[in-house]
């Protein structure tokens, strides 16, 4: 194992000072056409060295400024060493020089993690003219939607989004919570179907597949689906005192006296730590 991670680090000593040899030989040109710059910005930004990447870019914009690709390259750089509101401005240049959702997406992106969500849908919306998705557009255009109860343009949103990215569960999860909202309940319990198959632990998706069965006047599913949240872990007494219900309602009587007495033991036991 010694050995391994010894010839390891030799390796990348190696790789490094490759890179670092290649990169001095091409700077070395006095008169560097763009591209040359970009290819070695851009062959340091995919190494994770930002430093000689903004460089390079940098110089770049110096000999060309009529190229977008270099302003939304830039901007890419910037963003990934913490330089937020100057990585905006560049992706706004690029965008005057020739808009593209990548770059929409991008500033869309940034007000979306500030909370933003007005900002971001614009700009969202703006990239959606141009290509129907980019990473997860789709998706975070359908949270904003779902969370302005806008209920028919979220599910155009998440289903554009699952219909190219098959192993989302949040995407599926939210797809069902508006397909609920609209009455599609039907639709909604496939959706959360299609996200236990990425997430089948998460015991908030079958308390909501529970709801749903009980909306449906399933009670044997919504039994189950309430059965699944207590065997997860969330054994609180009020999920006890709902499948107790539940169990009555079918004409168990015993397990309806069980979940009854487990309810209560537990509400027994908090009151006694309370104290």
């Amino acid at each position: 194992m010694k050995l391994f991670t010894h010839s390891l680090r030799l390796y990348t000593l190696a790789f490094t000072l490759l890179f670092s040899a290649w990169v001095n030989a091409q700077t070395a040109n006095p008169n560097p056409s763009v591209n040359e710059v970009f290819k070695i910005a851009f062959s340091a930004y995919q190494q994770g060295n930002y430093d000689l990447a903004l460089k390079n870019y940098d110089l770049a914009l110096q000999i060309d400024q009529s190229k977008s690709y270099l302003y939304y390259n830039r901007a890419l750089c910037l963003r990934a060493m913490g330089n937020v509101s100057k990585a905006v401005s560049d992706f706004r240049l690029a965008n005057d020089l020739k808009p593209t959702a990548e770059a929409y997406y991008q500033i869309g992106l940034v007000s979306y993690e500030k909370g933003d969500l007005e900002a971001a849908l614009e700009q969202f919306e703006a990239a959606k003219l141009i290509k129907e998705d980019v990473e997860r557009m789709n998706f975070l255009m359908g949270m904003i939607y779902y969370r302005n109860n806008r209920f028919e343009e979220s599910l155009k949103c998440f289903y554009t989004f699952t219909d190219r990215v098959k192993n989302y569960a949040d995407a599926y999860y939210y797809r069902g919570l508006s397909e609920a909202k609209v009455g599609r309940y039907a639709d909604a319990i496939v959706s959360f179907k299609f996200a236990m198959m990425y997430k089948n632990n998460d015991w908030k998706l079958y308390y909501k597949m529970y709801e749903i069965y009980l909306a449906m006047n399933d009670k044997k599913n919504a039994l189950y689906s309430l059965s699944m949240v207590i065997e997860l872990g969330e054994k609180k007494a009020d999920f006890y005192e709902e499948r107790a219900r539940l169990y009555l309602d079918i004409g168990d009587t015993f397990k309806y006296e069980e979940d009854l007495a487990t309810a209560k033991s537990i509400k027994a036991s908090t009151a006694s730590l309370s104290k």
